[in-house]
């Protein structure tokens, strides 16, 4: 049987030894200027407690053996406070948490990831969890920071996730959530469990918003034009999935009239007819005073009976709209059904009307659509391009596109396929002039001219399509069709970025690593390349594990750097795979 009694004393030795100014064998040098420390320890104990370490002393160790002098290492990336703490436990193995506040506890977390002392992580993580839970639910976007930004803490990504899935209002609440991610505030609000009232998630939004532009002030009164623009442009992901019609007037007159300029027409439209309805079903006098009188005549010559017409011509205007914004085709027809939710749209009834009524272009069209994405009906694309065809010869744009893509990547025929994106891209609609734009970049399906390229990726660009603003960079930065300019080249991968582009924030990423249209920030490129590789980007993903694989901007860490390389291997990046084996080869 083996007794501890005598570990204590074990620990107390131990501790006396790295106090000891005699025997020492390495110095290290702790935090970056001014705030720099060097601190005296013990190779073999550091050997033996930090896998991290032990790769270090390897390389310093073989370095100096020569010439007799002292190991020499650097932590930049540890404050010397905390990495008195972590020292003093590699040592004597104790930390008593109880008396540090948890912004410390986190800090220390994050440098026993980054020497991998397992044992520590695992301890730190469980602590958090049982006993500073509410601490970190008010505090959310710094843990899911950090632990997203380290891989190996496993035990607080799964607190996030929980958290995320079970009891999202609180992360809405959360001290920090100014600072959580768009796509963070997208997962929150259309949460099946989101169980926060809709006037507290436009205010919690809206609030989201502004902090997002420090610049703006938080009174809407003072705002002049381009402010509102601003602020549209912040939220336009977010809005789409907002409920404003569960609001009661009064809500709606008081929280968000206000701000009725940040949002798009169709919606802000929609949403006073609706609040007007309802104030003559509850016969209200003299409330619609607060209204604006020319927008409230307009909307009272509307029949409040069913006008199935006009709904069909402003779903097809909504989802003219999206596919010139939406980045991935797939959230289209997400963000199709919440603007039926919304909008209290029984899209069997219009889908009954639509088999009955292929009175206009816009009908056949609609109908098409829901037979392609299966809306209130099975799924039938034969049946659906059969009538986008139909309407693409009526010049239906959006038809258009749709057959343009159906040529393209179903039946194959590039050269049809272009000429159906022209059409659609000489009506001025930016998916189909980004396409065309792609085409003569890569010459599919028409000679390649990178001079044409680049004119239809300004034009879709000029129209917002955030991809062809990206293309326009990679032209800029590569001169393709136009001559090289450092200078746009930023503008454009900082716009991109703006609009959520994943590659886009890369490429934003790579210009201040390499300095191209602005000063070299090597550490504003590693934060945007983190931002980026959770939004799936293989650019950022490569370029991160390169910054690992030099130790450049970044302690070097040829795992993290294996990573990332597989990362982006696996979604293809051919330059990812050659950096992956040169790497592998040099390290046998």
């Amino acid at each position: 049987m083996y007794d501890d009694k005598f570990l204590p004393k074990l620990s107390r030795n131990l501790l006396e030894i790295l106090e000891d100014n005699e025997f020492y064998d390495i110095t290290i040098e702790v935090g970056n200027d001014p705030y720099v420390k060097i601190f005296r320890a013990h190779m073999v104990i550091l050997n033996y407690r930090s896998s991290y370490l032990r790769r270090i002393l390897s390389v310093s160790v073989n370095k100096n053996k020569n010439d007799g002098s002292l190991t020499h290492i650097k932590l930049p990336n540890i404050s010397p406070e905390i990495f008195q703490l972590v020292l003093r436990y590699i040592y004597g193995g104790r930390l008593s948490l109880e008396e540090y506040d948890t912004s410390d506890i986190i800090k220390i977390l994050v440098a026993s990831s980054e020497l991998n002392l397992q044992e520590l992580m695992t301890h730190l993580q469980l602590f958090l969890i049982k006993n500073k839970k509410n601490w970190m639910e008010q505090n959310f976007n710094l843990i899911y920071r950090t632990c997203y930004e380290n891989d190996s803490l496993l035990k607080l990504q799964n607190f996030c996730a929980e958290l995320m899935f079970k009891e999202p209002e609180k992360i809405f609440n959360s001290i920090d959530f100014v600072s959580l991610s768009e796509k963070c505030m997208i997962v929150l609000i259309q949460h099946d469990n989101f169980q926060v009232n809709t006037i507290q998630v436009w205010e919690q939004v809206l609030k989201w918003g502004v902090a997002q532009n420090p610049e703006l002030s938080s009174d809407p009164s003072s705002y002049l034009k381009d402010d509102f623009n601003v602020i549209k442009n912040t939220l336009k992901n977010l809005i789409p999935f907002i409920k404003f019609f569960n609001l009661s007037h009064k809500e709606f007159l008081d929280k968000v009239y206000p701000y009725k300029k940040i949002l798009p027409k169709d919606l802000r439209d929609n949403l006073i007819r609706h609040f007007i309805n309802q104030l003559n079903n509850n016969s209200v006098p003299n409330i619609t005073k607060e209204f604006d009188s020319m927008t409230i005549s307009r909307q009272k010559s509307l029949s409040i009976e069913k006008d199935f017409n006009i709904m069909v011509d402003e779903i097809n205007d909504f989802i003219y709209k999206i596919m010139n914004g939406v980045l991935e085709n797939k959230l289209i027809a997400l963000k199709v059904n919440v603007y039926f939710n919304n909008h209290n749209i029984n899209t069997q009834e219009v889908y009954n009307w639509l088999l009955n009524n292929q009175v206009s272009v816009n009908s056949i069209f609609l109908l098409g659509y829901f037979n392609f994405y299966g809306i209130a009906t099975s799924k039938d694309n034969e049946k659906a391009i059969n009538l986008f065809i139909n309407a693409s010869e009526k010049n239906h744009a959006l038809a258009q596109y749709f057959v343009g893509d159906y040529y393209k990547f179903v039946i194959k025929n590039e050269k049809l396929a272009f000429e159906y994106f022209e059409k659609a891209a000489t009506k001025n609609y930016a998916a189909a002039q980004l396409a065309i734009g792609t085409s003569y970049r890569n010459g599919i399906g028409i000679e390649k001219d990178f001079k044409k390229a680049f004119y239809w990726y300004e034009k879709a660009a000029k129209n917002g399509d955030i991809v062809a603003i990206f293309n326009l960079g990679c032209c800029y930065i590569d001169g393709i069709g136009i001559e090289k300019d450092d200078n746009k080249t930023f503008e454009l991968y900082k716009q991109a970025a703006k609009g959520g582009h994943s590659d886009g924030i890369a490429m934003l990423g790579y210009c201040y690593k390499n300095g191209i249209g602005t000063k070299i920030d090597k550490q504003k490129a590693f934060e945007l390349y983190q931002n980026a590789v959770y939004l799936e980007s293989k650019i950022a993903q490569n370029n991160l594990a390169l910054m690992y694989e030099q130790g450049d901007g970044v302690t070097k860490d040829i795992n993290k750097a294996i990573y990332w390389y597989n990362k982006s291997a696996n979604q293809g990046n051919e330059v990812a795979k050659n950096n992956l084996k040169a790497l592998q080869n040099n390290n046998l």
